[in-house]
């Protein structure tokens, strides 16, 4: 193995190790260290890209083909999970709406006369 494939396969590890935290951040949807291993990776990513196809082996290709298919579970899950939020705001939205119309009914003063008949006489 020369020296590029050998920087190649060392990249992959560690961008292989970042996804394996991705995937874990986001089953437990810590977005913040997701953002953060992801900022991590891009490095590593524009690293690889410069070494080229090149660099690739045979035995690499299995490799890359995991990396691959574990980022897309993972962007399909995110996916998912947005869809989710944007559901649950939209649904909270409307409730709004609703209690927007509502709730100047409940915001009326009572009459004058609807205190006296209200109090207690002593």
């Amino acid at each position: 193995m020369n020296l590029t494939s050998s920087s190649f396969v060392r990249l992959l590890g560690a961008l292989e190790d970042l996804a394996a935290q991705t995937e874990a951040q986001l089953a437990s949807e810590d977005f913040d260290a997701m953002r953060s291993t992801q900022e991590r990776a891009t490095p590593l990513v524009n690293e690889l890209a410069k070494l080229g196809s090149s660099a690739v082996t045979p035995g690499i290709r299995p490799r890359l083909q995991a990396l691959l298919e574990r980022r897309e579970r993972s962007q399909e899950h995110l996916a998912k999970q947005v869809a989710h939020v944007k559901d649950a705001l939209l649904r909270t939205q409307s409730q709004q709406r609703r209690i927007a119309q509502v709730a100047p009914a409940y915001r009326r003063p009572i009459a004058k006369g609807a205190l006296r008949q209200l109090s207690a006489q002593g």
